[in-house]
C-alpha cells in the first residue's frame, strides 16, 4: 500500500516476549528488521547496516536507553535514522521527556499490535517535515 519501500526496523530490548511480538508484527507486514537484546550488538551491528527506525528499550542491561541514544546520534552514518524509545516501566511523563532527551518517536509497552506498522511509517514519514 505505500508507494515507497517499507521501512527498515531494527529493535533492541532484552524482553523475549517484546522480541517475539515485534518479530511476529513485522513479518506479517513484510518488514525487514534485525533485533539485538544488548546495545554493544546493537552498536556494532550500526557500524555497517543503516536502519530507517531503530526502536530502543529504555532500560537494558549494561547500556541503558539513553545512553544508546547518544551513542547512535554520534555516528554520522545515521543521521537519517529515526530512534523511537520504548519501555513497560512508564509514568504520564514519559513521553514528553524521551522526546525532550532527543527520540522521534514513544511507544508504551505493551503496544498495540494494529497500531506498531502505522506509527513506525509514520514516524519515518516525518524525515521530511
Amino acid at each position: 500500500m505505500m508507494a515507497q519501500q517499507s521501512p527498515s526496523v531494527l529493535l533492541v530490548d532484552d524482553d523475549p516476549y517484546t522480541c517475539d511480538l515485534f518479530k511476529l508484527i513485522l513479518e506479517h507486514h513484510g518488514l525487514p528488521f534485525s533485533i539485538f537484546q544488548t546495545s554493544a550488538d546493537a552498536l556494532e551491528y550500526l557500524k555497517t547496516q543503516r536502519p530507517d527506525i531503530i526502536v530502543v528499550d529504555l532500560f537494558l542491561p549494561g547500556i541503558d536507553g539513553y545512553r544508546t541514544l547518544d551513542a547512535i546520534r554520534r555516528l554520522p552514518q545515521l543521521a537519517h535514522s529515526k530512534i523511537v524509545a520504548t519501555t513497560s516501566y512508564y509514568t504520564a511523563d514519559t513521553q514528553q521527556e524521551v522526546l525532550r532527551r532527543g527520540f522521534d518517536g514513544y511507544i508504551p509497552k505493551p503496544f498495540e499490535a494494529s497500531q506498531l506498522v502505522a506509527y513506525l511509517e509514520r514516524i519515518v514519514r516525518q524525515r521530511a517535515s
